[in-house]
């Protein structure tokens, strides 16, 4: 199982973070044999402090850099829970969450005196070969979430829901991101429609958890386009399966086969790019990627990215391999341009355009609860 992890929450084994957001993908991070991806959640510091002489006028959500969150509000998607628990003079509260049966989002927001640094601060500390992470009081150190009473930890590989945190240009509000992948097989669990969802959360220097018991429901209607395009190039066989579209998420699934020898590079290196009718590309939320066995020939991978900013008449996918800081190496670092951005060769024989139904979508994102 291949995750593309967005930002930190509970690392597990082999898990890439990275400290900067760069549209679709993370620069100049280690590029080994999964993919290291960003969050479109999260804020750049640069953002971020142009974002602190802003005031924040409604939803907690606009304070993501995420499209379809900043929409979710004014599409009447937003559910206001406002529950929460207070230990040691120090409350946590989740105000807000948004499901669309894909993702959940949801705020949480932090009150309290004597409190040190962001909700989401730390600092690593590299004490010769072992790596500490050091939080101010106040800071978020543990997350872990139940599912109708049932840890997402306990669920065995590809059937556990993503979890990502990501700050934003509040110091005290972090949101976080519950994914239920769709194409992880017969009788994997996807989040259903309505459930109770549970958050414990641990701060540093208060000594009891927090437990915060949320009413969730999906808020939004959905389209499904089946697909079954593929395409072949230098041995790999790529096929794009599925789309589905809520009015804050564009969800893909995609099947990659080595069927040869790669002649350039290797499919394991391989990302994605989408695009809309007019070539604006769409921010990546976060994604995963399965094997079909050890052999590791056969992936299929569910890639999450935001809704288009507007409707469009058709999608295209962009296969693209990264170049690395050494041209020679099959690994690394990222080399990146004078942006930040990721330096990319587009692979035109790989790349597939399907027509989309504009009414359609149109209706949808136009949709009100």
């Amino acid at each position: 199982m291949l995750h593309y992890p967005t930002s930190r929450c509970r690392p597990e084994p082999g898990e890439h973070t990275a400290p900067k957001k760069i549209r679709g993908y993370a620069g100049a991070a280690a590029a080994a044999a999964f993919i290291g991806v960003m969050s479109s959640a999260y804020v750049s510091p640069i953002m971020a402090e142009s974002l602190k002489s802003i005031p924040v006028i409604g939803s907690i959500f606009k304070l993501a850099d995420d499209l379809g969150l900043q929409t979710a509000e004014e599409r009447g998607l937003v559910a206001e829970p406002n529950v929460g628990a207070t230990h040691e003079g120090v409350t946590l509260r989740i105000p807000e969450v948004v499901y669309d049966g894909t993702r959940l989002s949801l705020a949480v927001k932090r009150e309290g005196e004597g409190l040190i640094g962001g909700i989401s601060d730390y600092e690593v500390v590299q004490e010769g070969d072992s790596t500490n992470h050091i939080y101010p009081r106040g800071a978020i150190t543990e997350v872990e979430m139940f599912i109708d009473g049932t840890s997402i930890y306990d669920y065995n590989g590809g059937k556990r829901p993503g979890l990502i945190g990501n700050p934003t240009s509040d110091p005290n509000v972090v949101l976080y991101q519950l994914t239920g992948y769709s194409h992880l097989g017969e009788g994997a669990p996807m989040l259903p429609d309505q459930f109770l969802l549970t958050a414990k959360i641990t701060l540093e220097g208060i000594e009891e958890p927090y437990i915060i018991d949320v009413p969730v429901r999906k808020s939004s209607n959905q389209i499904v386009v089946k697909s079954g395009e593929t395409r072949e190039w230098g041995g790999l066989k790529l096929t794009l399966e599925q789309l589905k579209f809520t009015p804050i998420t564009t969800d893909l699934i995609i099947h990659a086969e080595q069927i040869g020898n790669p002649e350039d590079g290797n499919h394991k290196d391989l990302l994605y790019e989408v695009r809309d009718d007019r070539g604006r590309i769409l921010g990546l939320v976060t994604g995963m990627g399965i094997y079909k066995d050890d052999s590791q020939r056969e992936q299929r991978t569910e890639l999450i990215f935001e809704r288009f900013e507007e409707t469009t008449s058709s999608i295209t996918l962009k296969p693209f391999l990264p170049v690395f800081q050494d041209p020679s190496a099959n690994g690394g670092l990222y080399a990146v341009d004078g942006n930040g951005d990721i330096v990319k060769k587009y692979l035109k024989d790989l790349e597939i355009t399907i027509p989309v139904d504009r009414a359609s979508l149109e209706k949808l994102y136009d949709s009100h609860q």
